[in-house]
C-alpha cells in the first residue's frame, strides 16, 4: 500500500482522514479551520506522493505534512482565525505530539497546560489574555501599561516557557 507506483490515494485519504484532522486539532487549530488544513495537507501529500518512501508510515509523513501548515499559520495575518491561540499553539508544537489518535496524551496536554494557565498570576493571565485571545499586537499593549514592545513579548516569552515548565512537571509527576 505504501508503493509510491501502487498509491492507493483515495483509500490513503479515508484510513487517515480522521486522524489528521484530531492531530491537526490537538495542535490548537481552531475547529473551523481543521477541515481546510486537512484537505490542505492531502494536496501537498498528493502532490509530493513521488517523494513519499514506502518504507516510511504513511500517516506520520502526512501528519509532519500537517506540523509544518500549523507552524505556517503561525507566521500569517489569518492565524488569529485558525489557530486558537498563538501561546497555546506554540506550547503544543514544541511538544513534539506526533500521534494522531486523540488518546489521553494529548486531551491531558491541554488540559493540563489550562491547569497551568490558571495557577499563574493574575497579571500574566491578563497579559496571555490581551495578546493571545484578543489578538492585540504587543506594541499595542506595551503603550497601555507604558511599557515597550520588546518588554512584553518578553514577559509572554518568559510565560510561555513557565506553562511549559509546568506542563512537564504536571505530566512527569502523573508518568511516575
Amino acid at each position: 500500500m505504501n508503493d509510491t507506483n501502487t498509491l492507493n490515494f483515495d483509500l490513503l485519504v479515508r484510513e487517515h482522514q480522521a486522524g489528521l484532522r484530531a492531530f491537526i486539532r490537538a495542535l490548537g487549530t481552531d475547529e473551523a479551520w481543521v477541515d481546510d488544513l486537512a484537505q490542505e495537507a492531502f494536496i501537498i501529500a498528493y502532490k509530493k506522493r513521488g517523494q513519499f518512501r514506502k518504507d516510511e508510515d504513511f500517516g506520520k509523513w502526512l501528519r509532519g505534512i500537517a506540523r509544518r501548515l500549523v507552524m505556517g499559520e503561525r507566521s500569517k495575518s489569518a492565524r488569529r482565525y485558525r489557530i486558537l491561540h498563538d501561546g497555546i499553539t506554540d506550547i503544543l508544537l514544541s511538544l513534539g505530539i506526533e500521534k494522531h489518535e486523540p488518546a489521553p496524551g494529548r486531551v491531558k496536554a491541554v488540559e493540563t497546560m489550562k491547569g497551568c494557565v490558571e495557577q499563574l498570576p493574575e497579571a500574566q493571565r491578563e497579559l496571555l489574555k490581551n495578546r493571545y485571545q484578543e489578538g492585540r499586537q504587543a506594541k499595542e499593549i506595551a503603550t497601555e501599561l507604558k511599557s515597550t514592545a520588546a518588554a512584553i513579548r518578553k514577559q509572554l516569552q518568559r510565560i510561555r516557557a513557565a506553562v511549559r515548565r509546568c506542563m512537564e512537571h504536571k505530566i512527569s509527576e502523573v508518568a511516575s
